[in-house]
């Protein structure tokens, strides 16, 4: 937008300087050689600013910048001196400390800041809309790739949605969020170069397969490594078969070497993988998928990446969000329409059945009842309402949630399908995502309405310290230069260690303190950890290498063995 100043001086030598400038810049300028003049310009028209040279014949400065101000409230008004008045006269006596020399391009810069930081304002929200523009359409390309896969149809949706979230629970960066989603969505891009037999093998791969399976991120970087993304997606997609041990692939990386954004997908791919069926075994449930990713904390995975996942997901459960995956049955939708919403649903997580016929339909239902029947009345109108009244009137399905979809919001068929019991009544020519979120409320409160549930509240990573012994969380945590606190409960006894970037900071187990707490805690072989990240000490008792605390723990350990009397 073109912005208007004013620019009022007596002296036409200011003036022109002042508006020659101005006009460099690009704005419109309009002088005034009197302030009743600029008092008439700024009335009648829209002005942005208004430079007031101080020395004018009929209005003192600081009575038109008021005036100026009452006339135009959003006008910016400055007051200006020039140096050529007052160098050779006694007025520069009433010059102060307080007052201050500036050039005239350094006042035309003071006075375009407002501006500029408007320009780059409305710079960085284009690149916002670029970013979210790229993501969504890369979204839809890789679903219609996965749609019709029994077992892969919204897995990088789902995988890219979690990996997103766990990425702003960690950190506010926008360029690594931005990262996170973009590699989440082409991870496994490069699996269309593995062979069809692999990818639909019904048991569990041999040594040989798997090796073949791991060719697909070489795949996935080949295909991308004539982008010039200007994100670090490439490192993320190469990495996020890596392990937090180091026993990973490509590289071997271990820990803080494995960049933060291939830590993440590494967690959300596992999660997303082992809550989808395969021919080999069925889904495991969130609660059960966080186990066992649990387990491998601090091995396969990063510990703090692990709670962050935890943290989302509770949050989501919190809100009403589901934990299975819900069934809905698309009934009586024409091709035309079919294919979209089955993209958002499979997106959303959701089983997707898709009967012959209305008749199919209902001796489905007789059998399994699917979480929601999504019915279109577009076609045969009169057949769709009788479907819904048979299901109404049958004590099997007389509760079985059902929406409508048609093509136009007609408010008379509308109120018949809602007289009739339908629970909602969709819009094809709505944008999809709302369709898809419709569905998903409808979902929420059966749930809800079912089963009850209330909210799983954790508490860092837990598990047992025969599965992961307290010198194995020690080198986790220092490899990865974690802050967090390790508390280890055994029996009645309970003690804590806190970490700081890496370094042991403080230790307690009853009345012990630092170094004496430290190695009593290493010596225990059997009890429950957990591990909260972000959690600092405000007591700095530890000052030696944790490694070396852990040895000289064991150590000592190994002492205290070797002095026990020998049984007779």
């Amino acid at each position: 937008m073109k912005r208007n100043f004013v620019v009022v001086a007596a002296s036409a030598q200011v003036r022109e300087a002042l508006a020659g400038e101005l006009r460099a810049l690009g704005y419109t300028v309009t002088r005034a050689t009197t302030g009743e003049a600029a008092e008439k310009i700024v009335g009648s028209v829209a002005v942005d600013a208004v430079i007031v040279e101080s020395h004018l014949p009929d209005r003192r400065p600081e009575e038109l910048r008021e005036r100026l101000v009452e006339l135009r409230p959003e006008c910016r008004v400055v007051v200006v001196t020039s140096f050529d008045q007052v160098r050779n006269t006694p007025e520069q006596l009433r010059f102060g400390s307080d007052d201050y020399l500036l050039r005239a391009d350094q006042i035309l810069a003071l006075l375009e800041a407002p501006y500029q930081a408007a320009r780059e304002g409305s710079t960085a929200s284009t690149a916002k809309r670029e970013r979210a523009a790229l993501l969504h359409v890369v979204d839809v390309l890789v679903s219609l790739l996965e749609l019709d896969d029994r077992h892969f149809g919204g897995f990088s949706h789902h995988a890219m949605r979690l990996a997103r979230a766990v990425a702003e629970e960690i950190t506010a960066d926008e360029e690594t969020v931005t990262e996170v989603a973009l590699a989440a969505l082409l991870r496994d891009v490069g699996k269309v170069d593995v062979e069809p037999d692999l990818l639909s093998e019904s048991g569990w791969y041999s040594d040989e397969q798997r090796e073949r399976m791991k060719t697909h991120v070489a795949a996935s970087l080949k295909l991308f490594e004539h982008v010039d993304f200007p994100w670090k997606v490439l490192p993320i997609i190469r990495h996020h078969h890596e392990r937090y041990d180091g026993a990973g692939y490509p590289d071997g990386l271990r820990g803080r070497d494995i960049p933060i954004g291939a830590r993440i997908v590494s967690v959300v791919d596992a999660f997303v993988a082992v809550t989808s069926g395969r021919n080999h075994r069925g889904a495991f449930d969130p609660e059960q998928a966080l186990t066992l990713i649990a387990g491998e904390a601090g091995r396969q995975f990063d510990p703090e990446v692990v709670e962050a996942l935890q943290k989302v997901l509770d949050k989501r459960r919190a809100a009403g969000g589901r934990g299975e995956r819900p069934a809905v049955m698309l009934a009586n939708v024409r091709d035309e329409f079919r294919k979209v919403i089955k993209m958002g649903l499979v997106n959303e997580g959701c089983e997707v059945r898709e009967p012959e016929s209305l008749a199919e339909a209902t001796q489905q239902l007789l059998k399994e009842r699917p979480e929601l029947v999504l019915a279109d009345v577009d076609d045969d109108r009169e057949e769709v309402f009788r479907f819904l009244r048979e299901i109404r009137e049958n004590p099997v399905t007389c509760r079985q949630p059902v929406a409508f979809l048609a093509r136009r919001g007609d408010r008379l068929l509308k109120l018949r399908a809602l007289r009739e019991g339908v629970d909602d009544f969709l819009v094809k020519s709505d944008d999809l995502t709302e369709v898809v979120a419709r569905v998903h409320n409808i979902l929420t409160r059966e749930a809800s309405r079912r089963d009850g549930r209330t909210t799983v509240h954790r508490r860092g990573i837990t598990g047992d310290l025969e599965n992961l012994c307290l010198s194995d969380i020690v080198q986790t945590l220092v490899v990865g230069l974690k802050t967090a606190r390790v508390t280890v409960t055994s029996g009645k006894r309970q003690g804590q260690i806190w970490f700081e970037n890496g370094a042991a900071r403080h230790a307690e187990l009853g009345e012990l303190k630092g170094e004496a707490a430290f190695y009593d805690l290493v010596g225990w072989s059997s009890g429950e950890f957990v591990i909260e990240h972000g959690v600092r000490s405000r007591e700095h008792t530890l000052h030696r290498d944790p490694l070396f605390l852990v040895m000289e723990g064991l150590r000592l350990l190994d002492e205290a063995r070797t002095d026990l009397p020998s049984r007779p």
